[in-house]
């Protein structure tokens, strides 16, 4: 609970700009973990309408930050994705190898036998 605790007090002193960056970067490991991220949604869930219909805007700065981390984050995950498998982990490859050890079997099979 202690951790939820302060997983949530990292996201509103990011959302609210008092961030240092080591803070920030102890924020995005925690929202890397499953736990990280519930307490990221529950905190936007409940402050998501506090924060949106105030008044006065939100600075051009934090906006632009949120944003670029965003957009850091998206590339980060989408570059994990398109990694090429190797080519031991291809279809094509475990394919051939089962074809031709069967072969190799079939053929031993009829060389013993014969």
């Amino acid at each position: 609970m202690d951790k939820e605790i302060h997983i949530r007090n990292l996201v509103y002193k990011y959302i609210s700009n008092q961030c240092d960056g080591h803070e920030q970067d102890e924020l995005l490991r925690h929202l890397q973990t499953p736990a990280g991220k519930w307490v990221f949604d529950e905190v936007m869930t409940s402050e998501a309408g506090k924060i949106f219909t105030k008044s006065e805007e939100i600075e051009p700065a934090v906006s632009n930050r949120l944003l670029g981390r965003l957009k850091q984050s998206m590339v980060a995950e989408e570059a994990l994705h398109e990694q090429p498998l190797p080519f031991y982990r291809k279809r094509s490859f475990i394919q051939i190898a089962v074809a031709t050890l069967l072969l190799l079997a079939v053929l031993a099979i009829y060389w013993f036998t014969a």
